[in-house]
């Protein structure tokens, strides 16, 4: 298992290196003039980097007319390295004229399709930190009301990618409006203000990292959602040093104590010790789990497993549970009501290829699964689909469906390419509900799985994603024959930035722990950093793996 810290700094630099790709110098009324009249027609451009680059030549207008089309154009802008690019046009507009049409235009975005175009609008005023930038982020949060969540967040999450702790001020006063029912109706406000936490908040300025230390014990105190409360323990943990403890008290009384302990006492359970579902020991948060498997042709390879999977450890005799390991009795005769079921480890004898021990993986899991938890599969080579295909939302993990995806899984078989972002993607658009057809995305009446309120209130909480190689094939390039084969590898999105930066969009506000699982030689670096800037864990079963 490995986390690579210094993944969060070359993350958040691909970031700021897509946004410093264009050229924010301004120019003359009269070249301004042309400017417009040049990039406003490519603003519908169906590329997304030309798009990006109409709007990088309509900042260097900085009038009114050039700043009317960027925003007509970045109002529903759903790609990644085009957003990025575009906040940073954003920022080099410093003029009056474009300050006040960005303040009357971007405040009035409070529809979910517009989410995403109020967040690139605020990133770029976090970036440009001007008086006129910062008046309209602040009245993005005092001027608004509590049912504007989704202006309030895409400002929040502005800023905290920033880190504008100079700012903390409003996260403070929205978090002091938490409502338990977030958790169920609005988790996008409540997962944006929690993890904007550790990022806004100024270890220097102890008042408001007291206020703020306080105001997310009371999240914990009151939330029953595990996933909020996952989130909130670690971004306490963050912020004051210690232990992601789920007790209340503990930090109230880390407050009162000036914000260190002083004495000995008995902090509590940590996050670090909740029972959850595990695949490949990689734990789930929260209670919707979507599985992601890689099922091209190279997953019929033999695998080498580890020795302790060769030779898992006998069992000791002495340490068996007394009675059934459903609980049976105690040493006293007596039902056992506190002991938990023992979960025996997955049984690796028949694992010869990859395919087979993601298999045994994936059964065991499944097998094991709560049944208060939902879940899904999606299975990926060239193409990428439900594992049934009648079953294309989320499933109670009931004894019943379990038993029928158990069998789908036994009866997978490898074939063809590997199409990470297409399957990354499909995981994205399942949700309770209304499961988004991921090739209809971006075609009229089809939501965008970043934005969906279906896919906000009720998408995956964990993805668990397993492959054993690189991206070779995307959606866009099935299909597309060169020199007599299909085209492999040289798509946009098969370079690892590009999916990295779109896998970002798409999880800005969805707050979905991505687990990633290497088999034989894999792309380390991409798997590592998908699972870093998800808070999700990467899992390392190669030996041989790319990096």
């Amino acid at each position: 298992m490995i986390r690579l810290t210094w993944m969060k700094a070359a993350t958040l630099a691909l970031i700021i290196g897509s946004m410093a790709c264009v050229s924010t110098n301004t120019v003359n009324a009269d070249a301004a003039a042309e400017a417009v009249r040049l990039a406003s027609g490519k603003i519908t451009d169906k590329d997304p980097m030309v798009r990006a680059k109409a709007v990088s030549d309509l900042a260097r207008a900085n009038n009114k007319d050039g700043t009317r089309y960027i925003l007509q154009c970045i109002s529903t802008e759903n790609d990644g390295p085009a957003g990025f690019s575009m906040a940073e046009s954003i920022s080099g507009l410093t003029s009056e004229e474009a300050m006040e049409t960005i303040e009357k235009t971007v405040l009035k975005w409070d529809k979910p399709e517009n989410l995403f175009g109020a967040y690139w609008t605020f990133l770029g005023l976090a970036l440009q930190n001007s008086e006129g930038g910062n008046k309209v982020l602040r009245a993005a949060i005092e001027e608004s009301k509590d049912k504007d969540i989704y202006l309030r967040s895409a400002a929040l999450e502005a800023m905290a990618e920033l880190r504008r702790a100079d700012m903390a001020d409003l996260l403070l006063s929205v978090l002091k409006t938490y409502d338990p029912d977030w958790d169920e109706k609005s988790p996008i406000i409540a997962l944006t203000c929690i993890k904007a936490a550790p990022k806004m908040v100024d270890g220097g300025d102890k008042e408001m990292r007291n206020n703020v230390v306080l105001e997310l014990a009371n999240i914990l105190e009151k939330s029953k959602d595990d996933r909020i409360q996952w989130f909130t323990c670690k971004a306490l943990s963050t912020i004051t040093g210690e232990d992601t403890y789920i007790d209340a008290e503990f930090w109230r009384w880390w407050v009162k104590m000036g914000g260190k302990k002083t004495e000995r006492r008995d902090e509590g359970a940590t996050v670090a010790g909740r029972d959850v579902p595990k695949f490949f020991k990689a734990s789930a948060v929260g209670k919707r789990v979507i599985f992601v498997i890689d099922i091209s042709g190279s997953m019929q390879a033999p695998v080498d497993l580890p020795p302790e999977m060769k030779n898992p450890p006998k069992e000791d005799e002495e340490k068996k549970p007394d009675g059934p390991v459903t609980g049976g009795k105690g040493k006293d005769g007596k039902d056992d009501e506190n002991k938990k079921p023992v979960i025996p480890p997955p049984d690796y004898s028949k694992v010869k290829t990859k395919i087979d021990l993601a298999k045994v993986e994936l059964i065991h899991t499944l097998k094991y699964l709560p049944e208060d938890y939902y879940f899904n599969i999606v299975i990926y080579h060239t193409p990428h689909a439900m594992i049934d295909a009648s079953a294309d939302e989320f499933v109670k993990a009931t004894e019943a469906n379990k038993r029928k995806f158990i069998k789908k899984v036994e009866d997978l078989n490898w074939a063809e390419l590997t199409n990470i972002y297409g399957a990354l993607k499909r995981a994205f658009c399942v949700n309770e509900r209304n499961t988004i057809d991921p090739y209809k995305i971006g075609k009229k009446n089809t939501n965008d799985p970043s934005w969906d309120p279906e896919c906000l209130k009720t998408g995956a909480t964990t993805m668990f994603f397993l492959t054993d190689g690189s991206p070779t094939v995307t959606d866009d390039t099935i299909g597309e024959v060169k020199s007599g084969r299909m085209a492999q590898g040289q798509a946009r999105y098969c370079q690892a930035e590009n999916i990295l930066l779109d896998v970002k969009r798409l999880n800005t506000f969805r707050k979905m722990v991505i687990n990633t699982v290497g088999i034989g030689p894999h792309d380390a670096r991409l798997l590592a950093a998908l699972a870093e800037m998800t808070g999700g864990e990467y899992i390392d079963r190669s030996g041989v793996a790319q990096r």
